[in-house]
This record gives C-alpha cells, sequence and structure tokens, in this order.
C-alpha cells in the first residue's frame, strides 16, 4: 500500500463536495490540482487551480471525476463552470498508466474507459462511502421537512418508500425525531427488518391506503410508484421529498394538477453536507489509490 503522501491528484469538475474533496486529500500531504470552477475558492485549501483539464491530468497519478461523473453521459458534470469538459476527451487525455475515478459511473462510459486501457474505479462503490453518503442524503431530507412544514414533525404522520441504504436511515431519522414512519417497500425482508426495527409497514403496492392521513412522504424509489391515483387523495398541505434519481418516482403533471408539494431533492448531500461528503469521497479515493498505484 503505497503513501498517497507521494501522489499527486487531479479533481476534475463537480460541485462543492469536489472542492473538500481536493482540501481534504491536500491536508493529507498529496499534491492535488482542480479545474472545472470558474470562480477560485478558500474551499480548496492547499489545491491548485489550474487552467483546463490537459493541464490538471497531465501531470497526475490519479484522476478524480465528480458524482454523479455526469448528467447526459457526454460531459462532465460542470456547475460551475461554463466552459464545457467533454467525458470523451477526459478519457483521451487519461494514460493507462494512471487511476481514473468517478462517481456513478454509466456502463458506456466503463466501456469506453475499458477500451482504452484505463483503470476505472467508481468510488461510489465503496460502501464505508455509500453508508455515510447515505445518512447525509436523510439528514438533508429531514432539513428540508422542517424547513417546509409549518407544525411540528413530532407525532406526524410519514411515509418512507423504499427500505434500502436511504431509506433504511431516512426512516431512523424521522423515528428519532417523534414521527410516526410507516415504511412502505416491496420486498418481504425489507418490510420484515424495519418491523423490527420498531416501524409500522405496508407493500408499497397498497400505499394508496395511507394517502389520506399522511403529512409527508419521502421517496427513495426509482420507479413512478406515486400516481394520480396517491396524489388525488394526499392532503393539501402534505410534502413529498422524492430523494430517487431522475425522472424520480412521482407522477410530476398529476402532482401539479392537484396542488401538491413536491421538492425533488438530487445530489442533496452536496447542499446540506459538502465538507463531510468531500472527505468521505477523499476517503475511498484515497483508501482504492493506496492499494492500486
Amino acid at each position: 500500500m503505497n503513501d498517497i503522501k507521494q501522489m499527486k491528484f487531479a479533481v476534475i469538475g463537480g460541485d462543492i463536495r469536489m472542492l473538500y474533496c481536493a482540501a481534504a486529500l491536500s491536508e493529507r500531504g498529496a499534491e492535488v490540482s482542480f479545474c472545472g470552477f470558474d470562480t477560485p475558492s478558500g474551499i480548496c485549501g492547499g489545491a491548485v487551480r489550474c487552467g483546463g483539464m490537459a493541464d490538471a491530468v497531465s501531470g497526475a497519478d490519479a484522476v478524480i471525476l465528480p458524482v454523479p461523473y455526469s448528467t447526459d453521459g457526454c460531459r462532465i458534470n460542470c456547475p460551475f463552470s461554463r466552459t464545457e469538459i467533454r467525458a470523451d476527451d477526459v478519457l483521451s487525455a487519461v494514460r493507462p498508466t494512471q487511476l481514473l475515478f468517478a462517481g456513478l459511473c454509466r456502463q458506456a462510459f466503463v466501456a469506453a474507459a475499458e477500451d482504452r486501457g484505463l483503470t476505472l474505479i467508481d468510488y461510489m462503490n465503496d460502501e464505508t462511502l455509500t453508508l455515510k453518503n447515505a445518512y447525509a442524503t436523510a439528514e438533508g431530507a429531514l432539513q428540508i421537512c422542517l424547513r417546509e412544514m409549518t407544525t411540528v414533525l413530532r407525532g406526524s404522520d410519514v411515509l418512507v418508500l423504499g427500505y434500502g441504504r436511504v431509506g433504511s436511515m431516512t426512516a431512523e431519522l424521522f423515528s428519532a425525531a417523534g414521527a410516526r414512519v410507516t415504511v412502505c417497500a416491496r420486498r418481504r425482508e425489507q418490510l420484515a427488518l424495519a418491523e423490527c426495527r420498531g416501524h409500522s409497514v405496508l407493500d408499497i403496492k397498497h400505499i394508496i391506503k395511507l394517502s389520506q392521513g399522511a403529512s409527508v412522504v419521502i421517496n427513495t424509489v426509482p420507479d413512478r410508484v406515486i400516481d394520480a391515483g396517491f396524489l388525488s387523495l394526499l392532503n393539501g398541505d402534505a410534502l413529498i421529498i422524492d430523494l430517487a434519481s431522475m425522472p424520480g418516482g412521482v407522477d410530476d403533471d398529476a402532482a401539479s394538477h392537484f396542488g401538491v408539494r413536491v421538492i425533488h431533492a438530487l445530489s442533496l448531500p452536496g447542499k446540506t453536507a459538502p465538507e463531510s461528503v468531500g472527505g468521505y469521497i477523499a476517503d475511498a479515493v484515497a483508501s482504492f489509490a493506496g492499494r492500486l498505484s
């Protein structure tokens, strides 16, 4: 296992999480450059801002792309830059001797990297990072809920749709805050686990039974599970927080028709806890790099 103090990293694009990732790697003693941000920021610590992607990549031992690495599969996700960085250009710039890290890689990107003989690591496959990111997502959902509600959360009826990593942590946090949580999932083992943890449970195909009493609905299922039938019965002051990746799990046209508030909370940890999650990404990258370099 190599010491990352001997390594050079290039962070390309992303949101504020990636600046904190660059800063965390720099604090560990690594040499770090970054690009994809139009305005210099004090967040990046000792990391050095480069003029362009090619300059950042050329001297690096490892190149780090954001999470998600792209929103369209073609361009690197660079919300703070007016300059477009093409995914194909990054793959052409990276050499087989360098490590390439990215978050939530599409299969076509993985295949293109393999065709070029590159070592591509999706750091979101790191279970420790995934669990910590799920907690940050759940905490962000709680922040949104407390900000948007006009009543206290304690005693409110909250439906959590899905009981994977994010769903389970969301249920725990909202329950700890005093909400009456019902978990809705498809898999029997997930429902059994939720019940053992003290939550009420219901097969997700029957969620319409709970629509009239719900104050908050939190969806983590990347499938259309909240349809017009459910929305038509939902209380007018109810809040839906959709944590699922686009297009999400809500019939938005129906929600608009029935006047239901829907908040699509994508990349929530990058907005509510960027410093923590940037550090988690740095931890995962450092772990992989130390083993593979």
